[in-house]
């Protein structure tokens, strides 16, 4: 199997768990990423942990994500909850 069939595979579970695409695809990017620079441990080996917390609410997957801004070089992202894949890529995006 090569990576972008993995990345699918991991998309369709992860919309399977009610995330939208676009959630789903930077979680999918993030779990291959960390096994492609080696760090196993927080790549697909965590797959089933972030799917048995969506099942029991503790991740929200559908997360209303909201941004305030602060001062001119601050923002807080109050994530609702969201898998952290999703709460980092809005705040590293908005930084």
């Amino acid at each position: 199997m090569n990576e972008n069939q993995i990345k699918s595979i991991i998309k369709k579970i992860f919309i399977k768990h009610k995330l939208n695409k676009n959630h789903a695809n930077i979680c999918a990017n993030a779990l291959i990423n960390a096994e492609l620079v080696g760090a196993y441990g927080h790549g697909l080996s965590r797959l089933k942990m972030y799917c048995e917390r969506i099942l029991k609410k503790v991740i929200n997957p559908k997360p209303k994500i909201k941004i305030k801004k602060i001062s001119q070089s601050i923002s807080l992202v109050d994530a609702d909850n969201s898998i952290g894949f999703v709460a980092a890529d809005i705040a590293i995006k908005k930084a």
